[in-house]
C-alpha cells in the first residue's frame, strides 16, 4: 500500500495536481485486467429440427468461495442459462450444480487458475436473448452476463455454422465434452488472445451435402477496427462427408492490441455460398505495442511525459526503441530498488480502466474527454449521473472533493462521448466558490 501510494502521489505530481490518498484502497482492489466469469457460445445444426446451441462459460479460481474439507478446498456452483424470445417468454433453459475441487489454499487465490465447462440446449432457428448466471453456493453470490443469440435455419445443403474460437491442444480424451468430430474445440471462451502468442484458433463446421465428393474453398479474412490492417487466406477442402468439422490456426503477426473482426465464407463454383462473421479481441501487451506500433505507445503517454522527452523517445533507433522506452519508464520509478514500477502500473490501470468504461464507436477510452480526466485524477469521489433528464441532454458531474474539482461532462451529440464543460480544469476556486 505504501509503494502505491507513493505511485500516485508521483502521478498526480507530473499531472499537475494531487491525488487523493483517500481512494487508493477502492484503487488497488480493482482489477480490470480481466473479469472473473466469462461466457460465450455457439450454434451448430442438429438433428431433430432443432438447432444445438452451445453455452461455453469460465470462472477464475479467485471468482469462487470454497469450503475446506480434509485437505481440500470445494467450491460449490451452478450455471442457471436461460433463452428467452418475443416478448421475454422463455424458450429453452437448463440449470446444473457443480463442484470445483482444489489441492492448497493458495490456488484458491489464484486469477490464473480456471476452469471451462459449457451446457447444451436444443434451440429453434430464430433471434433470442440469452440469460447466464453464476450462482456461488458458498456465498450466495450472483453474477449474471446477458447476450444475444441468433439460431440460422441452417441450409444442410450448403451452409457454415457459427464461429467458434478455440485453444491450441495437442490431443484430446476422446469422452471430452470438447471433441467434436474427432477434433480439439475447446472453447477460448473470452474472445481474446494474448499479443505475445499471435495465433487465433476457430472452430465452425461445414454442411456441404450438395457439394459431395467435390472441392470447395474456405476465404479466412481478418480485419482492425483501429488500424489499417487485413489478412486473407485460402484453404481448399474436398468434401467427403455432409458435415465436416473445420480447425483453423491463423497466425497474427504484426498486430497491435485492439479488435478485430474475423469473417468465413465458404465458397463453390466461384461463388460465395454461405458466410459468418465474429468479432475478437488481442489483449493489451506494452511489449506487443512497443513492437508494432511504438508511436502510438509514445502518444499514450501524453498524459506525463514532456515535450522534449517525447520528442526523443520519437527519435530513437529503431533497434533502441524498446529499451529506451523502458529507462524512461525507469526514471519514473517511484521504488526503483524493488522488481515492481507502480506509477508506470497504475498508469496503464488507468488506461485499460478508461478503455473498458469510456470508449466510443469512434474513439478508444484513453483519449475521451472522461477518460482523460479520469486517468489525470484518478477515479471521482462521487458521479452524479443524469442519463435521462428531461429538457436537457444527458450529462455526468464528477466531484473531487479533496482536490477541490469538479468536472461535467454532457452527451452533446447522443453518441455515448460525453464532451467536458467549461471550466476544463474543474478547479472550484477558478469560479469563485468553495464548491458546488
Amino acid at each position: 500500500m505504501t509503494r502505491l501510494l507513493t505511485a500516485m502521489l508521483l502521478l498526480g505530481a507530473l499531472l499537475g495536481t494531487a491525488v487523493t490518498p483517500a481512494r487508493c484502497e477502492g484503487i488497488e482492489d480493482i482489477n480490470l485486467d480481466r473479469s472473473k466469469f466469462f461466457m460465450d457460445h455457439a450454434v451448430f445444426a442438429d438433428t431433430g429440427g432443432a438447432n444445438r446451441l452451445e453455452v461455453y462459460y469460465k470462472v477464475f479460481n479467485d471468482g469462487l468461495n470454497y469450503v475446506k474439507k480434509g485437505d481440500k478446498y470445494i467450491a460449490n456452483y451452478e450455471i442457471n442459462v436461460i433463452v428467452l424470445g418475443e416478448h421475454d417468454l422463455q424458450v429453452t433453459g437448463r440449470s446444473v450444480e457443480r463442484t470445483y475441487v482444489l489441492d492448497s489454499y493458495e490456488l484458491t487465490k489464484s486469477d490464473e487458475g480456471f476452469l471451462i465447462n459449457q451446457l447444451v440446449l436444443p434451440i429453434p432457428p430464430g433471434n433470442y436473448q440469452l440469460v447466464c448466471k453464476l450462482i456461488d453456493h458458498n456465498s450466495n453470490d450472483v453474477q449474471t452476463i446477458e447476450g444475444n443469440v441468433v439460431s440460422h435455419p441452417y441450409r444442410l445443403g450448403r451452409d457454415l455454422s457459427d464461429i467458434q474460437f478455440i485453444q491450441e491442444f495437442n490431443a484430446i480424451d476422446p469422452s471430452s465434452p470438447f471433441n467434436k468430430h474427432g477434433l480439439a474445440a475447446v472453447p477460448a471462451v473470452e474472445r481474446a488472445i494474448d499479443a505475445e502468442e499471435q495465433k487465433l484458433g476457430f472452430y465452425l463446421e461445414i454442411y456441404a451435402a450438395d457439394f459431395l465428393g467435390q472441392q470447395v474453398n474456405l476465404h479466412y479474412e481478418v480485419k482492425a477496427k483501429r488500424a489499417e490492417f487485413n489478412t486473407e487466406k485460402d484453404n481448399p477442402i474436398t468434401i467427403d462427408t455432409t458435415v465436416m468439422g473445420i480447425q483453423q490456426f491463423i497466425d497474427l503477426h504484426d498486430l497491435v492490441p485492439g479488435d478485430y473482426s474475423l469473417k468465413v465464407k465458404l465458397e463453390a463454383d466461384g461463388e460465395t455460398v454461405s458466410e459468418r462473421e465474429v468479432r475478437f479481441h488481442i489483449k493489451w501487451s506494452l511489449h506487443s505495442l512497443l513492437r508494432n506500433d511504438f508511436g502510438y505507445a509514445v502518444t499514450q503517454l501524453k498524459y506525463v511525459i514532456q515535450k522534449d522527452e517525447r520528442k526523443k523517445l520519437e527519435q530513437t533507433p529503431d533497434s533502441l526503441r524498446e529499451q529506451a522506452f523502458e529507462e524512461w519508464w525507469k526514471s519514473k520509478d517511484p521504488t526503483p530498488g524493488t522488481p515492481e514500477n507502480e506509477f508506470r502500473d497504475e498508469y496503464y490501470r488507468r488506461i485499460r480502466y478508461s478503455n473498458q468504461y469510456y470508449s466510443t464507436v469512434n474513439r478508444e477510452g484513453w483519449q475521451t474527454d472522461r477518460g482523460s480526466i479520469y486517468i489525470r485524477y484518478g477515479a471521482p469521489d462521487d458521479i452524479d449521473n443524469h442519463p435521462f433528464e428531461l429538457g436537457s441532454k444527458p450529462y455526468q458531474v464528477w466531484y473531487y472533493f479533496t482536490q477541490r474539482r469538479t468536472f461535467v461532462f454532457e452527451d452533446s451529440r447522443g453518441d455515448g462521448d460525453y464532451q467536458l464543460q467549461y471550466p476544463y480544469d474543474g478547479d472550484w476556486r477558478s469560479r469563485g466558490t468553495l464548491g458546488p
